[in-house]
């Protein structure tokens, strides 16, 4: 697995907010008042979120704190309300996107042409949590609005009109909206933005939202809130859930590619490929884009992002490795092809065989290439036991039980091979003490491969080697098991001096 990714300011913020939530996606719904925020709350419960609580008693209580919402210019929202009470998982989409869902319907921004903020005596004065005062309604909206924007969401859907919902003119909620969407800008927020209307395909409001597109460069939707149907909230979520800036990619290969190790050139190419990607990858939206581009690789059959959390800001693309690709590497590790059934059950047989010999002898070589001794203990097969027995010592009696066992002692012999072949000339001599010095200094494959009289200077080596070794006498090497058996056997009982 791979992870690439780097956080920015904007993404700073966008960490604290998550962390703080335990990667719940708060949705901050936002905007001027009477644009149809609550009632757009509202129906996102009813049709995303009640159906995916699975507890009833939950259920109902979601049913009973669901904002009120209601035609006309008079403000229904009293304060920001929460809902679900506590986050709810539901799917988005087909693919891999889910999330712990909860949404913020603020107040919002007073704008002319509402009522309900003000009484006989002029604005209501109202308590807030952030002042020990009560505050005129209007400042205590803004300040809502505000926390929500910043502390209380990680996302925000910014709700606004085409001027056809509660005779709220258009030119009355721009200036409300710009403000807002300036706002968010300026934290870094991930948003998105609701054109609430009575006639979401007409051609105005068609061309109002691309007009908005272009001017806050955000995903921009026109939908009636009051009728909105699955398939319409499921886009809109999937929308603002893609504006989610990506702090994590997790690139997931085959684990066989673990094997192979990151100096294969496969491995290698796979790293730069993603490497070069990684730079254009800002949101979650940019994840299907990647891996887009990965499964273009000559040896990717598949890239497929697998799994999305928004609350986190990460997003995993799982791969797939072509057939013939894996086989060229099988291909790599044999001396030689194995084609049949025979040779592939011929082969898995030997390497179980060479296996268990190498767990066995490997610490002892490791150890002797390190202290020069070492040896393996017997397993359980290889202990030969002898009758027990009762013994007594004094006024005690006890058991006695011995077994037998083979046991490898692996010693470290530093062998000397010397080569001084006399070649005749100096000329000659000096040509080859040439060649031998490069091939010290510089390449050691290539003096190992040096040809001298028609073979190569390490097979020269080795056999000087195994002269020394075969010129033992049998009888040696067995007296020098024999001392060792002593020594193992019988401890410092005696002492073994070799006289040379």
């Amino acid at each position: 697995m791979r992870r690439i990714g780097g956080i920015h300011i904007s993404e700073q913020l966008y960490e604290q907010i998550v962390e703080r939530t335990n990667g719940d996606v708060y949705i901050g719904v936002v905007g001027p008042v009477r644009v149809g925020k609550s009632t757009f709350t509202k129906r996102v419960m009813e049709v995303m979120v009640l159906p995916n609580i699975t507890d009833e008693a939950e259920r109902l209580r979601a049913q009973d704190e669901l904002p009120q919402s209601s035609p006309g210019p008079v403000i229904m929202t009293a304060e920001p309300k929460f809902v679900p009470a506590k986050g709810t998982q539901i799917a988005v989409g087909e693919g891999p996107l889910t999330m712990q869902i909860r949404l913020a319907d603020c107040v919002g921004y007073i704008i002319d042409g509402v009522k309900g903020y003000e009484d006989e005596n002029g604005p209501k004065l109202v308590h807030t949590p952030w002042h020990n005062e009560p505050i005129p309604f209007q400042e205590a909206a803004r300040i809502g609005t505000d926390k929500v924007i910043r502390d209380h969401s990680n996302i925000g859907i910014v709700v606004t009109t085409d001027g056809s919902v509660n005779g709220i003119p258009r030119q009355a909620a721009e200036k409300a909206e710009i403000e807002i969407i300036e706002q968010l800008q300026s934290i870094g927020k991930p948003f998105v933005v609701v054109i609430n209307s009575k006639m979401p395909a007409h051609k105005d409001t068609v061309a109002l939202k691309n007009e908005l597109s272009d001017r806050y460069q955000v995903p921009v939707i026109s939908t009636s809130a009051d009728q909105m149907s699955v398939q319409e909230v499921n886009e809109i979520l999937k929308e603002a859930l893609y504006e989610f800036p990506i702090t994590s990619i997790e690139v997931e290969r085959p684990d066989w590619m673990e094997v192979i190790g990151e100096t294969n050139p496969i491995n290698v190419s796979l790293n730069d490929a993603i490497t070069t990607w990684s730079d254009s990858v800002t949101k979650i939206r940019d994840v299907k884009h990647i891996a887009t581009k990965l499964s273009e690789e000559d040896y990717i059959s598949n890239a497929e992002v697998t799994d999305v959390n928004p609350g986190m800001g990460s997003a995993r693309i799982t791969l797939q490795v072509k057939n013939d690709i894996y086989q060229a590497i099988c291909e790599q590790f044999l001396d030689e092809p194995v084609v049949t059934k025979k040779e592939w059950l011929l082969f898995i047989k030997e390497s179980q065989e060479a296996r268990q010999a190498h767990k066995r002898f490997h610490e002892a070589i490791e150890k002797a290439k390190k202290d020069g001794y070492g040896v393996t203990l017997p397993n359980t097969q290889e202990l030969e036991p002898s009758p027990p027995e009762i013994i007594k010592q004094n006024n005690f009696f006890g058991v006695r039980m011995k077994a037998n066992a083979p046991s490898y002692h692996i010693i470290r012999i530093d062998m000397e091979a010397e080569f001084a072949p006399l070649i005749g000339s100096e000329f000659h001599s000096q040509q080859l003490l040439k060649d031998l010095k490069h091939g010290y200094y510089h390449d050691r494959d290539a003096l190992w491969n040096t040809q001298l009289f028609g073979t190569p200077l390490y097979e020269v080596m080795k056999e000087s080697i195994a002269y020394k070794t075969n010129a033992v006498p049998a009888h040696a090497k067995t007296r020098m098991r024999q001392t060792i058996e002593r020594m193992v056997n019988q401890g410092d009982r005696g002492m073994v001096t070799f006289i040379l």
